[in-house]
C-alpha cells in the first residue's frame, strides 16, 4: 500500500512518513532511555554494594590481613596505576584471544554436531566430558604444550570459553522452525543460502546469549593461567598480593578484574543488538 500524497496550497508534495517509519522512530527515543535508566540502575547497584562493603569495613573493623575496604582497594590503584594498567592490559589481550579462539571453534563445532548427527553420536558425550574436567588440571598441560608465554593463558581462555558457544550454537540451530526450512526447500536454496540466510540468522540469538557467558569465562580462564604460571597479568598481580598478604593490591586487581569482565559483557552485548536490530525493535 502506498502512502497517500497530500498536496499543499502551494502545490509542494511533502514527504510523509509510513506508519512503519513513524513507530520505528517513536521507539528509538524509548529505547535510549530504556537504556540509560537501566545503565544508571548499574551503577546505583554497583556504588550500593561497594557503599555497604566499605560501611562493613568500618563497622567491624576486621584486621587489614583479613579484610580491606574498597577505599583501600582504589587507593592503591591511583598510587600505582601504571603497574595495575599494564598487568591489566596483559590478562585483557590473554583473554580476547582464547574467548576469540573459542568463539570460532565453538561455533563451528556446534554447526558440525547440527549438520552430521553422526558426529553428534560420538563427539557430543566426549565433549561433556571433556567440559566436567576441571580447567585448572589442565593448565598445566597447555603449559607444558604451549609454554609459559602468552600462548599458554590464551589457550586456557579458549578452553573455557569453547564449551558454551558449541552448546548455544547446536541449540540455535535446532531452534529453527520446521515451516522455515520447508520453505527454503520449496524454494530450491542452495545449502549455504539457507545456512546464511535463515538458520544462522534464526541462531544468532542463541549464539550471542553463548558468547556472553563465554567472555566472562575468558576473563577468568586468562587469570586461571597465570595463577599456574605468570610472570605477568592481573592473576599474577593476585599470587603476589597473596604471598605478601597485601590485601589492597589484592582488591584492587579484583575490582579491575570485575570492570574487564563487565565491558567486555557490555561490548558483546550491544555487538550483538547491532547485529540482530530486529530482536531490540521487537521490545
Amino acid at each position: 500500500m502506498t502512502v497517500p500524497e497530500l498536496k499543499s496550497r502551494h502545490g509542494a508534495t511533502p514527504v510523509v512518513a509510513a506508519p512503519s517509519e513513524q513507530a520505528h522512530a517513536t521507539r528509538r527515543p524509548l529505547v535510549r532511555r530504556d537504556s540509560l535508566v537501566s545503565a544508571a540502575k548499574a551503577v546505583v547497584g554497583i556504588v550500593g554494594l561497594l557503599a555497604l562493603w566499605q560501611i562493613a569495613v568500618w563497622v567491624f573493623r576486621p584486621a587489614e590481613y583479613i579484610l580491606v575496604g574498597p577505599l583501600a582497594a582504589f587507593d592503591e590503584l591511583f598510587t600505582r596505576p601504571e603497574y595495575v594498567a599494564s598487568n591489566a592490559w596483559v590478562t585483557i589481550g590473554e583473554a580476547l584471544a582464547g574467548f576469540v579462539g573459542g568463539t570460532l571453534l565453538g561455533v563451528l563445532c556446534g554447526a558440525l554436531l547440527h549438520y552430521w548427527p553422526t558426529l553428534r553420536t560420538f563427539l557430543y558425550p566426549a565433549l561433556v566430558a571433556i567440559d566436567t574436567i576441571p580447567k585448572v588440571a589442565l593448565a598445566p598441560l597447555f603449559i607444558v604444550w604451549f609454554g609459559f608465554g602468552f600462548e599458554s593463558k590464551a589457550f586456557v581462555a579458549m578452553a573455557i570459553a569453547f564449551f558454551p558457544l558449541v552448546i548455544n550454537t547446536f541449540d540455535g540451530l535446532g531452534s529453527v522452525p520446521h515451516e522455515l526450512k520447508e520453505l527454503a526447500r520449496i524454494n530450491k536454496a542452495s545449502t549455504w543460502k539457507r545456512l546464511s540466510k535463515i538458520e544462522f540468522i534464526y541462531a544468532l540469538p542463541s549464539i550471542f546469549s553463548g558468547a556472553k557467558i563465554s567472555i566472562s569465562l575468558a576473563v577468568g580462564g586468562a587469570v586461571v593461567g597465570e595463577f599456574i604460571a605468570g610472570s605477568k597479568g592481573l592473576g599474577y598481580v593476585i599470587m603476589l598480593a597473596n604471598s605478601q598478604v597485601d590485601l589492597a593490591s589484592m582488591f584492587a586487581a579484583f575490582l579491575v578484574l570485575a570492570a574487564i569482565a563487565l565491558v567486555l559483557f557490555f561490548i558483546v552485548d550491544f555487538a550483538g543488538k547491532k547485529l540482530m536490530p530486529w530482536k531490540s525493535h521487537a521490545k
